[in-house]
């Protein structure tokens, strides 16, 4: 049985605290649980503790390499399924990974709220279709 919005968990990966609560602000706005982290180690922590439908990455983060924090979680066996949606200045960064990201699985620099929200929830309608996969 699926969650309902109000019990789907969001994690916010970023190493700048004024985007995690813009994006914070969305979520909890549209009734997500948000949870965040500003550097790998820990985003890789609570992501394999707490099991989040969604995480929400910046791509071009300092204190993170992105696509190594997608491998990391989809290694755990109850992560792979997990969608990643990555935020970019440049599409170009996550094109140079073919097979890995998805276009679902990226929204450009500068979005909307809506552009965001609408991210959101086609990332969580395709994560239980991803689950069912493995």
């Amino acid at each position: 049985m699926g969650r309902t919005v109000a019990s789907k968990k969001i994690l916010i990966v970023d190493d700048d605290l004024r985007n995690i609560a813009t994006i914070a602000q969305i979520l909890l706005a549209n009734g997500y649980q948000v949870l965040h982290a500003e550097d790998k180690d820990r985003a890789a922590k609570v992501a394999l503790h707490s099991r989040p439908d969604l995480i929400i990455c910046n791509a071009e983060s300092k204190t993170l390499d992105a696509l190594q924090l997608l491998k990391t979680v989809r290694q755990a066996p109850h992560m792979r399924g997990t969608s990643v949606l990555f935020l970019t200045d440049s599409a170009e960064l996550l094109e140079a990974a073919p097979g890995v990201v998805g276009p679902k699985q990226y929204l450009k620099k500068p979005y909307t709220r809506e552009q965001l929200t609408i991210a959101v929830q086609e990332n969580l309608k395709y994560a239980p279709a991803k689950r069912k996969q493995l």
